[in-house]
Formats: C-alpha cells, structure tokens, sequence
C-alpha cells in the first residue's frame, strides 16, 4: 500500500519525480518513485479503453507575442483577449502550446480550442479576474448535477477534441469575492428546476438567478483530454469537472481549495474512460467524486458515469462533509465499472464515501476499491448513505450493489463503518475484505443489507464493535471484533425482524447478543446448517 506524501522535488522533459512514502511492515520508508510521462498499465477488473496521452504539434505561441503583459502594481491590464489570439491562431495552425510564460499574468475565462495544450510554465501564476462581468456572456454548464446557462467556467472546453491543460505553473482564482457573493444570495433552488425544460427554468445567470459560482475548469462533450502538474488554488466552486466527456487522463495536479465552499476537486460526471492518478488534494469538499445528475432532469439523460479509474493519490484536511473518494449525492444517470486504489486519506471528513437517496435513483455497481489507508477521519471511514438529505425525500429510489473494498487500514475515526440501506432497496453483494480498524469511536453499523462478505476483519472500538440491523445472508469470515466497553454486552448486536441466514462459522457466542424478537435461528454455524 502506498502512503503517498507529495512533493515535486525536480521535473524534467519525460520524468516527474515524486517523493512517496512506502509503508513497509507499519513503519515509513521515504522512497522516491520515478512517475513517467507515458501512462502506466492499467489493471481493471472491467473493460477499459486504452488512454494515451494526446498529442500536439511542435509549435509554441506565446501569449507574449500576441500582447499579453505581466501584472504590475501600477497596471490592472487584462490578458484575456491576447491568449484567446494565441489559442485561435494556434488552432488555425492544426494546434500547438499556448504558452503562459513564467511571471504573474491576470485574466478573464478561457475558452479552449481543439489541439490546444495550455501549459502554464514553472514559475508563471495566471490570476483571473473579481470583476463578474468578465465571465459573460452566459454559457451551458452543469450546475451540481442541473443543466443552466451561467457565468462562465474559468478556464471552459465546450465540445472540442485534443485538449490539455499542463505545466508546472499555477492557477489561482482568487475566490474569496465568489464566495462572499454566495453567501449572499444563498443557495439556488435546482430541485424546482429539473422540473421543467431547460428553456424555461428560473436557474442561472441567463433567467436572472444570482448566487451561482463558475467551476474552475469544464470539459463539457469533450474528448481526449489531459490535464497534468499545475497547481490549483482557490477556486469559485468545483475544480476539475467532466461532463458529458471521456478518455481524459488528470495526473499529478495539486488542488488547495480548503477555504471555498464546494471546492471539489475532480468531479467525473456522467463521463467516461477516465483515469485520475498522482493527484494531491486539501480540498473544501470530495477530494474525488463521481457523479451523473440530479433528479428528474437527469434519469432522462440517462448517461452513466463508468469506466473509472482513480489511484495514487493522496487527500488531506478535505472538509464540509466530504470524502477522499465519493459516490454522489448526484447519482441520476448511474454509476458504475470504477477501481480505486491506493490512496492516503488524513484529516477528511469522511473516507470512501456513497451518497444519494430517494429522486436520484438509477444504479451503482461494480464498484473495486483497494489498498486505501485511513488516519484521523473526522467521521465515519467507511460510509453508504442513502438518505443524504433526510427521510422525507421522495422519488425513484437508488440502488447501490456489487461493491468490493479490500485491504483497507483506519487509525482513528468517530464511527469505522456505516452502511445504511433504504428500506425499498436494500445494498445489495457488498464485499468487506481485510479491513483494519483501531482507534475508533464506534465501529460498524450495518442496515438493511443483502449478501454482505465480511472476511478477515478486525475491528477494535470504545463503543460496541458491531451493529447488524435488518440484513440478511451475511457471512463472517475470521472477524474480530473488540469494544472497551464496561458493561456486559457483546461486541456484536443483531436486531430487526428482518435479519436472517448469517453464517458465523467461528464467532464465539459470547460475543453475539441478540436484540428483541431475533432467534439464533438466524445464525448458521457452518453452511449447510440452518440452525445454531
């Protein structure tokens, strides 16, 4: 597993060098693993389309040379029009570098062509501009999950083929003035919206609703996309967000979003054939998130998200109620074919996360998550949620089934693992496998789950070790499970009148307390026994 401490240290033409930290029988190792620019095997338990890196012509245009000046305390000169005459001439050329040079550059959004590489060169920080009127007129976007015309994305790739955004340089959108702004005006109601055409909704700059924050970056119906080494800081909103997009490569970008409010990192929605790797994140929001659309609007789309890959990595302090890796909340076109692995995750919110519930529907499936090591969440490592904004949702309901998560280590949390079911539809093949968990609050609570795998689990808590609530054919498979409490209750607690056929082969009995109205005949000892 790999514990993954970023710092670039030396970048040349065809190597990045990162300095990762190996754990090698619980103790750290400070080794130094050569990251090449050719993208490495891509193992999956599905079919994946092979990614490339795309290409380009060997030809450079400076944004200098089509007028571009640096910022200077005695000048608020804009570079807007001068790289998008770059970024156009480059095109008119068959494509090509954009260069940013280094230094300090201040512009408005920009609209990517096809064959365009955007690199922001070592040393150069491109600021965009606080004035909101640079970033009309209103383009389509996708606002958490909704479809609108709003402000536009800071830097935006509408429809193009062949497009990068890369460097060692940095990016900083100075968001403090569009958070302000949102607290100002509140949250729009995009729940109303889905409910209506695109054409006649009051959602978005465009039908005169305020409040709505512009994305860092969008690909939006794109194709062969890489973005690779630059730093992100401060972003309006999300960071990276795909939509409607594939065969994107985002490699070795660092996001420091901690302050904005939503500050996603990479946001895959409905988007396939992606691979995210090497990324550093201390985010505002999920480090990582999958998603496909909210609510009606988006069950008629119908476009999953799938075909994912994401390894690594490393996430840490990201806040506000996220995760290092998540599933959601906006889960409306599907998600499925994702495989996660090794990553870091400190100090976040929550670890692996799953959020959706009722009017998001659609299915989560196949979903291969390994080799994640956990420090210090903030609450629960392990979490399925699907009542993400209380029991009084309503709607077609989400059914999420066939996840495997393996070899995962958790030193500190409030609550291990939380896995909530709706009550119409239960998770469903859920596999838990080499699980480590010490210096946690509680440590799981399991509800209203079908065909669960728990195998070489051990679980060290203060509170009770283990819940098990309305979940039937569960299999436990050398599971260890210690509380440091006081009283005389068992470690595991099964209850609900719908628990049933667990097989618990060397659970000693003692350890097993059974809630009102559940019988051992629930539990089999070995699998051909149907009774204790």
């Amino acid at each position: 597993m790999l514990k993954l401490l970023r710092t670039w240290v030396q970048r040349v033409t065809t190597t990045i060098f990162l300095t990762l930290i190996v754990a090698v029988g619980g103790k750290g190792l400070l080794a130094q693993q050569e990251v090449t620019k050719e993208i490495g095997p891509i193992d999956a338990p599905f079919e994946m389309t092979k990614l490339e890196r795309p290409g380009f012509q060997d030809t450079t245009f400076n944004v200098v040379d089509f007028g571009a000046q640096p910022m200077s305390k005695d000048s608020s000169f804009k570079n807007t029009d001068a790289i998008h005459r770059a970024i156009e001439a480059a095109h008119n050329a068959g494509g090509g570098m954009v260069l940013i040079p280094k230094g300090d550059w201040l512009t408005g959004p920009i609209h990517l062509m096809s064959n365009i590489n955007l690199f922001i060169a070592d040393g150069a920080t491109l600021y965009f501009s606080t004035d909101k009127e640079d970033y009309l007129p209103v383009v389509p976007v996708r606002y958490e999950g909704v479809e609108a015309y709003n402000y536009s994305p800071l830097i935006y790739a509408y429809n193009v083929k062949n497009v990068a955004v890369t460097g060692t340089g940095t990016l900083d959108a100075q968001g403090d003035h569009w958070w302000n702004w949102f607290e100002e005006h509140g949250a729009p109601p995009r729940g109303i919206a889905t409910q209506v055409p695109l054409s006649r909704r009051d959602f978005g700059k465009g039908a005169g609703n305020e409040g709505m924050r512009p994305n860092f970056m969008v690909f939006w119906k794109s194709e062969d996309i890489l973005v690779e080494g630059i730093t992100l800081n401060d972003s309006p909103m999300w960071n990276v967000h795909l939509v409607y997009s594939k065969k994107a490569i985002v490699r070795n970008i660092t996001v420091n979003s901690l302050r904005a409010p939503n500050g996603d990192g990479v946001v895959l929605d409905s988007s396939q054939d992606v691979l995210v790797e090497y990324n550093h994140f201390e985010t505002g929001d999920d480090a990582v998130v999958l998603k496909s659309g909210f609510n009606e609007e988006s069950i008629q789309i119908d476009i999953p998200t799938k075909n994912i890959i994401v390894r690594n990595f490393e996430a840490r302090n990201v806040r506000t109620g996220s995760g290092g890796i998540v599933f959601g909340s906006e889960t409306s076109g599907g998600i499925n074919n994702v495989y996660v692995h090794d990553a870091y995750f400190e100090g976040a919110d929550r670890g692996i996360r799953f959020k959706t519930e009722r009017g998001r529907g659609n299915v989560i499936e196949n979903i291969y998550i390994r080799d994640i090591e956990m420090k210090d969440i903030e609450n629960q490592a392990i979490n399925f949620n699907t009542f993400y904004t209380g029991p009084e949702a309503t709607g077609p309901a989400p059914l999420i089934r066939n996840v495997d998560i393996r070899n995962v280590t958790i030193d500190g949390v409030p609550t291990a693992i939380s896995l909530i079911g709706l009550p119409e539809k239960w998770l469903e093949n859920i596999v838990l496998q080499n699980i480590q968990v010490t210096n946690a609050g509680e440590g799981a609570r399991i509800e209203r789950v079908k065909n669960l795998t728990l195998r070489d689990v051990s679980i060290a808590s203060q509170e009770r070790a283990m819940i098990v609530d309305d979940s039937y054919e569960v299999s436990f498979e050398n599971v260890s499970l210690t509380d440091s409490l006081e009283t005389a209750s068992a470690p595991l607690l099964i209850r609900g009148e719908y628990s049933g056929s667990m097989l618990m082969p060397d659970l000693p009995l003692k350890q097993i307390e059974l809630g009102d109205g559940v019988s051992l005949n629930v539990i089999k000892r070995e699998p051909e026994q149907q009774v204790w």
